[in-house]
């Protein structure tokens, strides 16, 4: 099954990770693209700091299958990144989502939202269903009719104890969804007009709901040489 490996870590202070000019923005990008030229390493990775705290460090990883990739962490994972904790702090966590449609092509866009919508770690697949559900009405009723939206892919974690986003300790199941934007403020009006606050509760409402967040990123892409 394709999955996206989902990474967040943090940055050390007054770096400029995403510079490519900068000690640390090529260390970073060695580090990248020494995942995508390794055999057997993902079809793509995006990378990009959180707009809204620009100290988390955000990464995602194109597989076939979560079983490639852990194959490929045994083998080559260590030695790739080997040099990102001279420039990061920590790593918070690393996880996989199953999108649709897979893969996540809407990380090419300026900006993407991306929303985080939290559950128990027992839901049910009826629950999930049912809340897939919801969140299809969403894109079909709201983000479909906005002609800024520039694509959208949204799934569910494989894992289900995913940290629930500044609740220290505690985990659950995640819904993941990316809306591809030309702005943040092009998002910010979107929320403005009626169309969105009309369907908004298709996602707020959703059935066993913990927690609702969201935040943007900028990302930058390598993507794998046909082999």
């Amino acid at each position: 099954m394709p999955v996206t490996e989902i990474g967040c870590m943090g940055v050390k202070p007054s770096l400029d990770i995403m510079d490519k000019t900068t000690p640390e923005g090529q260390i970073l990008e060695g580090a990248w693209k020494a995942v995508i030229a390794a055999p057997g390493g993902p079809h793509q990775v995006y990378w990009g700091l959180e707009i809204e705290n620009p100290s988390k460090l955000w990464a995602f990883f194109d597989w076939d299958s979560v079983e490639d990739h852990e194959k490929f962490a045994k083998a080559f994972g260590g030695e790739a990144v080997k040099d990102l904790p001279t420039i990061l702090t920590h790593g918070e966590f690393t996880k996989h989502v199953a999108f649709t449609p897979s893969p996540p092509l809407v990380l090419h866009s300026p900006v993407t939202e991306i929303l985080l919508a939290y559950f128990p770690s027992n839901i049910s697949p009826a629950a999930k269903d049912k809340a897939s559900a919801r969140a299809q009405q969403f894109v079909e009723k709201s983000l479909n009719k906005c002609t800024d939206v520039k694509a959208v892919s949204y799934g569910w974690g494989v894992e289900n104890d995913f940290p629930v986003r500044d609740e220290e300790g505690k985990t659950g199941s995640i819904l993941m969804m990316f809306i591809g934007w030309p702005s943040v403020d092009a998002h910010m009006k979107f929320r403005e007009m009626e169309i969105f606050k009309e369907n908004v509760d298709l996602v707020r409402g959703m059935e066993g709901l913990v927690k609702l967040t969201i935040f943007h990123v900028s990302c930058q892409s390598f993507k794998r040489k046909t082999e």
